[in-house]
Order: C-alpha cells, then structure tokens, then sequence
C-alpha cells in the first residue's frame, strides 16, 4: 500500500509538473507562442455564430471559404471560453496544456501495462520534457495534441480490453475513436492504419502469438462504431478530401505539390535509424516474454513503423507535410527510450550491488576503520543503486537529448515561436472596433492567421504553399506573398522579373532565376531607383544630377501583348519633371520548349526612353548601378554575366546598340556593376538590352580547377545562352505558362479592404502609393485602407 501510494503521489507530481510547465510557457508573454491558434479561433467564430452550424466552412481564414480542419477540439474549447469567460488565447492555452499533459498519464498506463511500474515512470517523465509535444503546443497543432493523446488512450483500451465487461469497453472505445475521427484527419488515418495492420499481422501470426482471431473483431468495432456515430461528418469531410477543389494531399495544385517536395522532405540520416531502432523491441519483447512476438510489441512497432514510412509518402503520390508524421513517433520512441533507461539503470546497478557484495567480503578491520563507508554500504543495495542510475540517465535526457527539453531550453523554444505581442494584438483590437465586419484585410501568414481569428474579419494571409491545407486559398494565399513583396510580376517559367513600380527604389526591377529542385525562384540581381542617375544640362550649360527615386510617377501599368502563337507581357513605369520624363518596359516572352527557344527566352528585353520636357534640356550621363550576386565573369563582348555558385543561378546581360561603359564595384561582399552611358548633347534616347537569369550545371566543373580553367568553364555557358538569344526567337508554339501578376487588379478581384503590415520597411511603398491611405498605426503594425 505504502509502495502505491509512492507511486501515485510521484506520478501526481509529474502530472502537476507537466501542467505547470506547459501553461507558464504558453502564458510566458501573455500571447500564446505560434501562429495556428488564430485559425483555431477562426473555427470556434465559425462554428459559435447563429443559425445552422457548417463545420466544413470558415468565415474568416484565408478570406472565408471551404474549410478542411476538423472540428472535435474547438467545439470543446468553445464550450470552455463561454462557461469560464476567459479570453480566448488564455482558455486555448490552458485546455492545450491539460491534454498535453494527458499525454503523460496515458504513456505511464500504457508502458505499465506492458512492462512495469518502474519503466511507466521513467516514460512519464521523459513525455513530461518531451521537446516535439512543447514544440507542438508552440507552434499551435492543438488538434493533433489533443488525438496524440487520444490515440495511445486507444490503445491501452484494446490492450487492456479482458479487464472489461464487453459493452463498457464498447462504449468507451468507440467514443475515443470517435472522438479521433471528429478532432484530426491524418491522425484519424494513422490511427486507422496502426489498428488495421496490427490487427491483420495478428491475424496471420495468432497461433505462434497465442491470441484468439476472433477476439480480434473486438479492435475493429469500436472504429465501426465510432465512424457511425459522427458519420453526417465523416462523410461530407471525406468528400471535401476527395474534392480536387480542396484536396492538396493528391498534389492537385502542383505550386503545393512542388513547394512541399522542395522545402518538407526528410532527410533520409533522419529515416534510416528510425527504420532499424524499432527493431529493438522486438528483443525486448523476447527477454521479458520469452516470445519475439506478442500483441503489444505489433502494436508498439507498426504504431512506430508506418509513420515513419508515411515521410517517404511523396514516392507514392501523398502531398503533406511529412515532418509532421515524425510526432506520431515520438511516443513509441520515449517508450523505447524509457524502458531502456530501466534496463540501464538495473544492469548498472546489479553490476555495483555485486561489486558492493564483494566490498563487504573484505576484512572486517579495513570496513571498521573506514566508518563513512560503513555507514553508506548498507543502503547500497540493487533497488536504490537502480534508482539513482535511472536518475543519473533520466537528468542525462533532460540536459543533453536534444529529443528532450529543459526549462531553459522550453523557454528557447516558446521563444522562437512566439509571434503575437501588445502591440500587434492592439492592431487587431482596433481592427474589430473600427471596420466593418465584411471588410476584408490582407497581411503576412502568421499575424494573418491571428488577425482572422480574433478580429474576426475575412483575412487573406500571405501563407507559402507548403503551409496551405485547403486547394482553394493558393491563389489568394500567391496573390497575398505578391502584393505584400512587389507591384508586378512575371514568370515565364524559367526566370521571373519583379518590378516594385516607381513608388520607391529597390526592385527597379529585381530578376529572379527558377530551379528545378526548388520551388522558390532565387533573386540574382536587381536595379533600384535610389541609384538610377540622370546628369544634364540646361540652355545655359549648367550641369545638373538627380537620382530617379525624387523624380514622382506619371503612370505604371502592365500590358500584355497576345500575338499569333506567342504572349508577352511589358510592365511600363514612367517618371517625370518639368525636366525630362524617363520609361522603363521590361518585356518578358513566353518560354519555348525547344532547348534553343529555352535559353533565349531566359532573357527580358529592357528598353529605357528618356525624353527633354523643355527644348534646352539636354542629357550627358545615364548610370545605372546594378546590385549583383555571385562570382563576376567578364571578357566576353557586349556581355556581362556573373554566377551564384551556391544556387547555380546565373544572371546576364546582353547590350544592343550603344554600349555602356562597364565598371565592377565590390562592397563588403555585395557585388554591383556600374553602367554608364555616355549620351552627351542628345535630349531623347532610347537604351535597350535584355537581360535574363537561368540555372545552370556545372556537373563537368571540375572542383580542382585553377581559376583560369573555372573562368573558361563559365565563359562557355555565357556564350552559349548569348548564342541562342541572338540566333532563336523567343517563345514558340511549344511554351511553357506565362504568368503575370498587377497589384491593383488582385487588389480589386479579392475585393481587399485593408493591408496590415508588421514589415516596417514596406510602409514608404505603401504610403507614397496613392492606391491606399494610412489609418493606423504603431511601433509594430501599420494599417492601409484601399482607395476603391
């Protein structure tokens, strides 16, 4: 009785600890740390407003549509913020930081249940500082706590199945099930999975396991009855799965499908161990069973083994975020790792008691004469030296396993995650109290998630690809990442132009070269209007010299250009004074097929005009200074080009017509080159070249080349690019899309009302556009309304 309640009160205290240290750490700076709560509050808004309830649709995230999130969690924590009163962020932190605690408790039952006491304790502990359940809570996968939970409970229940009559555990374990169902899709499918292939590898192995098959129907009727209980649900969520609408795991849409393969796959240093460690329990299963295989251990091992498997799903067409399977693993791993501290600490502490007994049997004379040892070795016994060898390992975890986390590192962790502070939460607040409630604001991904959530407005957030869940919000989600970063763009499918219009001066435009293993095109040089230099002279001679960013905008549009079997689009800035007015059209082609065709149209054509407004104006220099990255390569005529050697990037310029005088510029390794153009005495002038960026290969580089040789080896792909462009049109009539984007349309057809900015260094591009009018603002979040 004395050795139970020990026991109890120890696991109390650990429940107690695991509580306390999830809730400081989401409460820690007032906001919950991450981004996701605001969709789950988004949901609990949805799911809370009168009239007839559509689980499957959100008025407010990624601008109000379709929604594929179950709802099991909200509809319980709605249930918590209306009887309690508390704010929404503080009842979502403290009922996420009670389930995930839960999970301690459940992990003790289930490792007692199949190995000891002494192991359940050791596991609860280490789920207690677990560094994958803290960072789950952070970022804010809430659902997924509250099944990764639910799950093991699960299992414990079909393990522990002969302690029941048969209709309890019916019934509560088709509740659980259901409840799996009703909280989170890919847990419910890895829930599925895990019981229908224990059950099938049972079945064909129940003779040499000694189960019964027929008792295995006792672990398929609870999923039955739980899938009928919430079926209305079930069944309108797995037509939305199946919708091609909505669907992004099938890789629909192949923007996610590309920006998953290219920013989530594991890496296989990371699969492999986790392939061959499951495995061990087969051992121990043999050494405390004397059997290879038993129930528990199927269980433990697929529950361990399919997940895992599941990060390679990209091989068989399945498009997610596969590291999110790597959590489903965690608790079998802590398991594994816990009972073979226990193992560590008995070996250890069987091998001290011995060498104790073998202290003892020494002279009684030397042990008399030593009385501190005297007095230690009676208390040395196996049982305690176990004891302190478990503690000795288990503060080893807490300090060195990166799997682990200590209150320090729990603090780093919340940290990193932590998004919301006053400040942007009193945005939002006015956001509530001062806007209409259809109005629809557009901001970055993560404050948008907030911001749709709790001031309760339609918010289309700037979410990359990867993140999206739902086919339907990519193209509000692109248009958002665009609107926030640039005022057009174009992308032919080799390279793409961005062009930040004439408002302010950095990307004048920007050029941006496209890679094949990876979805984000990587920006390799740019002009900007800060440095665009104009010098010249009046009737009477006097010389003058003004960067374009203080001459004002006269007009900025795109057009585009449909001509038979090809399309090109021109974005046409233009800028004036009572001097001069200066035009840029950056003119990008469709991108053929036809290798040739390729490589020419990897190149923009760039025609600046410069007119006199006044009969005495009369220009002398254009400079433009052009901000570059990656190694400088020369000595070719009427080019330049220079390579990221990193990305295998390449961008290039080729000059038509008057040629400007080249020079490289280096500054704390920023490279530029400065081009200037000599057009003494002339008050109009055309200056035109094309300009492009490309991948390129340099698998037949060698890497012990001297410079010179590496000089050739770069030279030869500059003339070869330079070649086709003036030897091949561009486009043709097997082309790859072209793609465009205008602010002031997207602006339009999504039909935004307001733009939140927390990046303080857009707001000038913001605030000089006559397109919108700042009506908010503080240290961290500015806010325009859109000029309809």
């Amino acid at each position: 009785m004395l050795k139970t309640t020990r026991n109890n009160l120890l696991l109390t205290l650990i429940l107690v600890f695991s509580f306390v240290y999830r809730a400081v750490l989401m409460l820690r700076e007032t906001f919950p740390p991450g981004a996701d709560i605001g969709l789950h509050n988004s949901v609990i808004n949805s799911i809370t407003q009168s009239g007839n309830t559509n689980f499957l649709w959100n008025y407010y995230h990624m601008g109000g549509g379709s929604s594929v999130t179950f709802p099991g969690y909200h509809v319980f924590a709605s249930y918590v913020v209306l009887l309690t009163g508390l704010p929404a962020y503080e009842a979502h932190a403290l009922v996420v930081s009670l389930f995930s605690s839960l999970i301690v408790a459940v992990a003790f039952l289930l490792t007692r249940k199949i190995w000891n006491v002494s192991a359940a304790m050791i596991v609860a502990f280490l789920v207690a500082i677990s560094r994958f359940d803290l960072e789950m809570l952070m970022w804010g996968g809430y659902p997924n706590v509250v099944t990764l939970m639910l799950i093991p409970l699960a299992f414990y229940l079909f393990l522990q199945k002969d302690r029941f009559s048969f209709s309890p555990f019916l019934v509560v374990a088709s509740l659980v099930s259901g409840a799996i169902f009703l909280t989170h899709s890919l847990s419910a499918v890895l829930f599925v999975a895990i019981i229908a292939a224990t059950v099938a590898v049972t079945f064909v192995f129940a003779g040499r396991m000694g189960e019964r098959r027929t008792s295995l129907l006792t672990w398929i009727s609870p999923l039955v009855l739980g899938a009928i209980a919430i079926s209305p649900f079930l069944l309108q969520a797995v037509s939305a799965y199946l919708n091609p609408d909505t669907s992004t795991v099938t890789g629909i849409v192949a923007d996610i499908k590309d920006a998953l393969v290219s920013t989530k796959l594991l890496p296989l240093d990371i699969v492999i161990p986790l392939l061959v460690f499951v495995f061990l329990y087969f051992l121990f299963s043999k050494y405390y069973t004397g059997k290879y295989l038993t129930v528990p251990t199927v269980l433990l091992v697929l529950w361990w083994l399919l997940p895992t498997v599941l990060t390679q799903g990209y091989l068989v067409g399945l498009y997610t975020d596969y590291s999110r399977f790597l959590y489903f693993v965690i608790l079998p791993m802590i398991i594994l790792i816990g009972v073979g501290f226990y193992h560590s600490a008995r070996f250890f502490g069987q091998a001290t008691d011995w060498l104790m007994s073998k202290a003892k049997e020494l002279p009684q004379v030397r042990i008399s004469k030593n009385k501190r040892l005297h007095r230690i070795l009676p208390y040395l016994e196996q049982k305690n030296l176990t004891l302190i060898f478990a503690l000795i390992l288990v503060l080893y975890a807490l300090l060195s396993v990166p799997l682990f986390a200590s209150p320090s590192s729990g603090i780093g962790v919340q940290s990193f995650y932590q998004l919301m502070n006053q400040p942007g939460y009193d945005a939002i607040e006015w956001a509530k109290a001062n806007t209409s409630a259809e109005a629809v604001f557009l901001t970055d991904a993560q404050y948008g998630w907030w911001f749709s959530g709790f001031s309760e407005r339609p918010t289309i957030s700037a979410v990359e690809p990867q993140y999206l869940t739902n086919s339907r919000e990519f193209e509000p989600a692109q248009a958002a990442r665009y609107i926030l970063d640039t005022d057009f763009l174009i992308d032919n499918g080799l390279f793409q132009v961005r062009e930040d219009g004439g408002y302010i001066g950095r990307h004048n435009p920007n050029f941006l070269g496209k890679r094949n293993d990876s979805y984000f095109p990587f920006g390799i040089f740019t002009f900007d209007n800060d440095d665009i230099n104009i010098k010249f002279q009046d009737a009477n001679r006097k010389d003058y010299s003004i960067d374009l960013s203080q001459v004002p905008v006269v007009e900025q549009y795109m057009d585009v250009h449909n001509e038979t079997g090809n399309t090109y689009v021109s974005i046409l800035v233009t800028k004036a004074n009572q001097d001069f007015s200066f035009t840029l059209n950056t003119t990008v082609f469709q991108g053929g097929a036809n290798t040739a065709i390729f490589q020419a149209s990897s190149f923009a054509d760039v025609t600046v005009t410069i007119s006199s407004q006044r009969p005495d104006v009369t220009f002398e220099f254009v400079t433009f200074f052009l901000h570059v990255g990656g190694l400088y390569v020369t000595g070719i005529p009427n080019t330049e080009a220079f390579f990221d050697v990193n990305n295998k990037v390449a961008g290039q310029i080729i000059f038509a017509g008057l040629q400007p005088k080249i020079v490289p510029v280096t500054n704390d390794n920023l490279g530029a080159l400065l081009m200037e153009y000599n057009i003494s005495g002339i008050s109009t002038t055309k200056l035109a070249f094309s300009a492009g960026a490309y991948e390129y290969d340099d698998k037949d580089l060698d890497p012990n080349a001297l410079a010179p040789d590496q000089t050739l080896f770069y030279q030869q792909i500059v003339l070869e690019h330079k070649k086709a462009f003036l030897d091949h049109a561009k486009g043709g009539n097997e082309s790859l899309p072209l793609k465009w984007f205008d602010y002031r349309q997207a602006l339009s057809s999504m039909n935004i009302s307001y733009v939140a900015l927390r990046d303080l260094a857009q707001i000038s591009r913001f605030a000089k556009d006559p397109a919108f009018s700042l009506v908010f603002i503080n240290n961290e979040v500015a806010i325009f309304q859109v000029r309809k």
